[in-house]
């Protein structure tokens, strides 16, 4: 990596994302469901064991699941230390959210046998997720932005106007 100090920032935001996500599991009991719940019409929190992926997909398949989630990891550890610069500050962003996701979601997989989703929104028919899978979601909206300004800077570049 051109600056070790990215990989560092990298790792420890990890940590500390996927902690707190973590933490919320712990926090979404029954008692704290239902009084946060019984006061909001767009949001309840619903215990829910889910044994597969995102909408349910590969359901019961936590080890295929698990072993998926360190590949990714595990590459995304060495594509960060090797590519990515402390001065990528939105890919940074973008890698941590992924792979706190990715850790939280794992971690749960690992010890429990099942991800713990707890967030249903009222307003819409949707599936149950998490604070993981917000994180893993961010990730890709942020990596899409990056692209999408990358592209248009290239195109101002290419007629002659320099964006920045």
């Amino acid at each position: 990596m051109k600056d070790k100090r990215a990989f560092t920032f990298y790792l420890i935001a990890s940590i500390m994302l996927w902690q707190f996500g973590v933490v919320v599991s712990e926090l979404c009991t029954d008692t704290f469901a239902q009084i946060v719940s019984s006061q909001n019409p767009f949001v309840s929190f619903i215990y829910a064991q889910n044994t597969g992926g995102a909408f349910s997909i590969f359901k019961g398949h936590t080890s295929l699941l698990s072993l998926f989630a360190v590949i990714v990891l595990g590459a995304l550890m060495v594509y960060v230390y090797k590519k990515v610069t402390f001065n990528d500050k939105y890919k940074i962003l973008a890698l941590v959210f992924f792979s706190a996701g990715i850790l939280g979601n794992m971690y749960e997989r690992i010890t429990l046998g099942y991800v713990i989703d707890y967030i249903k929104l009222n307003f819409v028919d949707f599936a149950i997720f998490n604070v993981f899978d917000i994180m893993i979601c961010l990730s890709v909206l942020i990596f899409i932005l990056i692209i999408l300004f990358e592209d248009i800077n290239e195109i101002c570049l290419k007629n002659g106007k320099n964006k920045n």
